[in-house]
């Protein structure tokens, strides 16, 4: 019986660990359906969270996931959906005035 337990917190603490390293460089996430951005998760700042709102909608796209990691201590961006080329070099642009340390300290959503 003590035995079970141990190897169950064993267990639990291992995943916990590794959902830690495999989320330790996102930003931030973006859900974006229908032109809008329907749930953000992490931080991101407000300016770089409108702009991008913007080019979502002026692109027209209905449904993607955007992701901020840090790559070699710089913000790129991870793209999954319906985006075009052009659409997301203007994303990468609008990220590219960031730091890691500025979006870091932006309020958590």
């Amino acid at each position: 019986m003590i035995r079970n337990i141990i190897l169950l917190g064993f267990l639990v603490a291992i995943i916990i660990w590794v959902r830690a390293i495999l989320t330790a460089g996102v930003l931030f996430t973006l859900k974006v359906q229908d032109g809008r951005i329907v749930a953000s998760k992490g931080r991101i700042p407000p300016r770089m969270l409108s702009d991008i709102a913007d080019i979502i909608e002026r692109g027209g796209v209905s449904k993607a996931t955007i992701r901020g990691v840090i790559r070699d201590e710089r913000p790129v961006l991870l793209f999954r959906g319906e985006l075009s080329p052009d659409t997301q070099q203007q994303m990468r642009n609008v990220v590219g005035q960031f730091n890691a340390t500025q979006i870091r300290g932006s309020k958590k959503r």
